[in-house]
């Protein structure tokens, strides 16, 4: 069966990736006609100070600048197959996007800001409202994940022997617009402990690098081994991966100041709720996305002082996350970032269960 390759270049930023990563992995699950490989490249500015000069190289058109292009990152090696789609995410590797998809002359897709490259340079260029006016734009409406809800399942497995109701909790902190104060952490861990008296379930707690020593430590005041089935302290050595703690959880609560971290959780087809403080300022369009995704009932928005008084609802969105992605994918051939011919006319879209290893630089 011919292979449809696609190269996903990253700086090693997680959010970065995990987009990145995410839009190749709906595209590969939804080529029934073709067997589908995903590789990495990771690279970075040998000097960051360059890439505005960078992009203006790639963008100029000019072959013999393009080919320079890749001599002022450090990278990992080039695949050595034959590449069917460039695929990135983030200002660092835009100007290695565009030098690489002209080079070999194959479509390319674009996640983010264009950073002022030509539209005609870049097939397909995915945001979460779409570029207006620009022929080329995606409207994902909302964040894609690299996600695999069956590997996720198969990761909970052991959680969910213990026969345990479980519900997962995923914190965040400063940033996006929200601030978070010692007031809202102790709202926050009451909330938990009288959800877990009233309702019999027992958490699974993710804290984050934002979180804080001091959210961190207020938090774990409240969620003691009565209530909480397992943990992730940021601060310490992880207890369990994250993918199981999605998979084994009915129900998933998350602070909306992380968009990746509640596309990890919608990804999952369950009920999902999004938490945030009383100190909440996000941009617009962090914003325009949590309101989007609440009108389809994809998500729950609750402030923390609202937690305590939760009360498990019936699971039905309007458009699933699954129907987003389709909407994506068939946007991708329209533009010819995907051609049509690897997709059959009904479709049976496979499931990948491999991960990728992300090489180090």
């Amino acid at each position: 069966m011919k292979k449809f390759r696609i190269l996903v270049i990253h700086d090693g930023k997680p959010g970065h990736f995990s987009q990145s990563y995410g839009l190749a992995r709906l595209i590969a699950s939804r080529c029934t006609r073709c067997d589908c490989e995903i590789s990495s490249l990771r690279a970075k500015p040998r000097l960051k100070l360059l890439n505005r000069l960078l992009r203006y190289a790639a963008a100029s058109q000019n072959a013999f600048l393009q080919r320079l292009i890749l001599l002022f990152y450090c990278h990992t090696p080039l695949p050595s197959e034959k590449i069917d789609l460039v695929i990135s995410f983030g200002g660092n590797v835009v100007a290695l996007n565009i030098a690489l998809s002209q080079y070999w002359n194959i479509p390319n897709v674009l996640v983010g800001s264009s950073y002022t490259i030509p539209e005609s340079m870049i097939s397909a260029h995915v945001s979460l409202k779409g570029d207006m006016g620009d022929s080329n734009a995606v409207a994902s409406r909302l964040v894609v994940c690299r996600t695999e809800p069956r590997r996720c399942h198969r990761a909970g497995r052991a959680l969910r022997a213990s026969g345990q109701r479980l519900w997962a909790i995923f914190v965040g902190g400063d940033g996006s617009g929200y601030r978070y104060h010692d007031a809202d952490w102790h709202r926050l861990g009451a909330a938990l402990q009288a959800l877990s008296a009233q309702y019999g379930v027992r958490w699974l707690v993710s804290t984050s690098r934002r979180t804080g020593r001091q959210g961190n430590a207020i938090l774990r005041s409240y969620l003691d081994a009565s209530v909480c089935e397992a943990s992730i302290w940021y601060e310490d050595e992880s207890s369990e991966p994250l993918d199981a703690f999605i998979g084994a959880a009915s129900r998933l609560f998350c602070t909306e100041d992380s968009l990746s971290m509640l596309a990890e959780s919608l990804a999952m087809a369950k009920p999902v709720i999004s938490l945030r403080p009383t100190d909440a300022s996000p941009s617009k369009t962090h914003r325009e996305a949590l309101a989007y995704m609440a009108s389809m009932e994809l998500l729950l928005q609750l402030e923390f002082s609202a937690l305590a008084q939760y009360r498990p609802h019936y699971y039905e969105p309007v458009k699933s996350y699954a129907a987003h992605l389709d909407e994506i994918f068939q946007r991708f051939i329209a533009l010819g970032a995907v051609a049509s011919s690897v997709q059959a006319q009904r479709s049976h879209y496979l499931n990948l269960n491999t991960e990728i290893q992300v090489p180090q630089l």
